[in-house]
């Protein structure tokens, strides 16, 4: 064990969007496979506290850990890569960061000083970062990061990051070169067919006006960076030749971990830090899974449709397509996703009729999370569809409550059976209510958040197959739940709650129909795709993904092997 944590610090230029936080994973994958102890924490620039409140289409998904924290979707990047469990203070915001020195300042901490982003903003920073290395890597053990990857988002030269890089560079005469690295992440653009690195070299420039050097730069680009590029910017750039790496488009990325690694950078890094290889590095699941994917496309595909309403963004699903996705790459079905936008449907004269058309096509639908009333009647739609044609159904959390809504409308025949959600919308019967213990008036950070267990108390159910287990710990966001008023109703016409809240018993958790009615008809309060990790997918999107390409749940089927040649 080291005796100082060591800060790993990197930054993007020209543009965001260009895979700091896949980057950022594959790193600390790396450098945990060499034998240290490895944490995160990201970096936003923006003012709100966190993602919570923020649109799906600008943003993307709001990724909640299990301490209920709402935050940016790089830290699902980080745990799944990595299996590891982070917190609401690995991630950072402006909004955040200043909330907290406003309320040192109201309680007196500065003792009537001026408060002032040098030194009191910059110094929040720095305590911020060096507090994480005495947080637990898990929940009842000791064990501490040894390695901090800090990711700084935005690009390099925007005004809001100054004081985060202000922060970087008082780091480093602090701590020591040889304890702080610091990387940035460009792009090389390619115009007829020839490598540009101006804008790159413009990135450097911008770095070095904070004064900083970052220690070594990745290219992000379309192919290999050419040898006379690779020259220029480390001749710009004021480092060797070998301190650049490239990192060109690849078809997934599980390949950027084996790329990172075929050019030592994992070994360059440990090399600045002067730390020993602890361990030869074993990566062979990522080594060969690009050729296990493409065998893979070889098969038949099954065939799932997504029906939400934020589809002109698809980061607002990222942690749902992954956990798709890795659920099919463990039992060896080739998944074709189709992404059904809701809203679309909606504005349409005959969109129920075209919607109906497009459900036919799938193996299986799945009606994912979300928010308010656009959408939400074709969400009901394809419940009912997926119902009455017996196709394999998945609903999560808007998904569960729309499935609830649409049995009591046309099972139990409560037509104007809606949700309190939408009390400005659709008045009526409310099968799905406001939870007593939130407070209506407030948003941000106002819902039931994070891990809570839920009870499966009879062991022939199928979310008991599913989890083999009577006590399920998942992560929530929400802040309605299924009347309770209504559920014996609904549970005496048929529908089945399998699980329920193991501390109250009262909230319903999960909804199931009987196998000899449905083949899987299963629908969650909770988000299963925020505990999802690469290679070990969450069990419930194992059997919805079995249950598509087989045709109905089969427990028996399910095989997670990904490849022989990888044991």
């Amino acid at each position: 064990m080291i005796k100082k944590c060591k800060y790993l610090f990197i930054c993007g230029a020209i543009a965001s969007g260009i895979g700091k936080g896949t980057i950022n994973s594959s790193i600390g994958m790396l450098l945990k496979e060499y034998g240290y102890k490895v944490s995160f924490l990201k970096i936003d620039p923006y003012l709100n506290i966190d993602a919570g409140t923020m649109n799906p289409y600008e943003h993307g998904e709001v990724f909640v850990t299990g301490d209920g924290g709402e935050v940016d979707l790089d830290i699902g990047n980080y745990e799944r890569f990595l299996d590891i469990e982070l917190s609401f203070y690995h991630s950072l915001t402006t909004g955040k960061l200043y909330q907290k020195i406003l309320q040192k300042e109201r309680e007196g901490h500065y003792l009537g000083k001026t408060v002032q982003v040098i030194p009191h903003v910059v110094d929040e920073i720095k305590s911020w970062i060096r507090n994480l290395t005495t947080v637990p890597l898990k929940q009842n053990t000791n064990e501490k990061p040894e390695i901090l990857l800090v990711e700084v988002g935005g690009t390099v030269g925007d005004l809001e990051s100054t004081c985060y890089y202000e922060a970087v560079r008082q780091m480093i005469n602090e701590e020591g070169k040889e304890n702080v690295g610091l990387i940035m992440l460009t792009y090389i653009l390619t115009l007829n067919n020839e490598q540009k690195t101006k804008p790159a070299q413009n990135g450097i420039k911008d770095l070095r006006y904070t004064g900083l050097i970052a220690d070594f730069i990745i290219c992000r680009s379309e192919t290999e960076l050419q040898i006379p590029q690779r020259d220029k910017l480390a001749m710009f750039g004021n480092i060797s030749k070998d301190s650049i790496f490239s990192v060109p488009n690849s078809q997934h990325i599980y390949d950027v971990p084996e790329v990172l690694q075929k050019q030592k950078l994992a070994e360059r890094i440990l090399q600045k830090f002067n730390l020993p290889h602890q361990q030869i590095p074993k990566i062979q699941q990522y080594t060969q899974f690009g050729q296990y994917l493409s065998d893979l496309e070889q098969q038949k595909p099954v065939k799932i449709g997504i029906m939400g309403k934020y589809m002109k963004n698809l980061d607002a699903y990222m942690s749902l397509i992954k956990a798709l996705k890795e659920a099919s790459y463990a039992i060896k079905v080739n998944l074709q996703l189709t992404y059904v936008d809701l809203i679309e449907f909606s504005k349409q004269q005959n969109g129920e009729e075209e919607l109906e058309k497009q459900c036919q096509q799938f193996d299986a639908i799945l009606v994912p999370g979300g928010f308010g009333y656009n959408g939400f009647n074709l969400k009901i739609k394809c419940c009912q569809f997926a119902r009455e044609n017996k196709k394999p159904f998945l609903g999560i959390c808007y998904g569960f409550q729309a499935a609830v809504i649409e049995y009591a409308r046309n099972v139990l025949g409560v037509k104007d059976a809606t949700t309190e959600e939408l009390k400005d919308e659709q008045i009526g019967s409310n099968y799905v209510v406001f939870m007593p213990e939130i407070n209506p008036q407030l948003f941000g950070g106002n819902m039931r958040l994070g891990n809570h267990y839920t009870l499966i108390e009879n062991k022939d159910s199928i979310a008991y197959q599913i989890y083999d287990s009577e006590v399920v710990e998942e992560r929530h966001r929400h802040r309605y739940e299924v009347n309770p008023q209504q559920i014996q109703n609904l549970t005496e016409n048929g529908l089945i709650f399998s699980g329920k809240d193991k501390k109250t018993g009262q909230r319903m958790e999960i909804l199931e129909l009987p196998n000899n009615l449905h083949p899987f008809y299963v629908g969650v309060q909770y988000h299963p795709e925020f505990t999802s990790k690469n290679f070990k997918p969450n069990p419930l999107f194992v059997s919805f993904v079995s249950a598509a390409a087989n045709g109905e749940f089969r427990k028996s089927k399910i095989d997670i092997n990904y490849n022989n040649k990888q044991n």
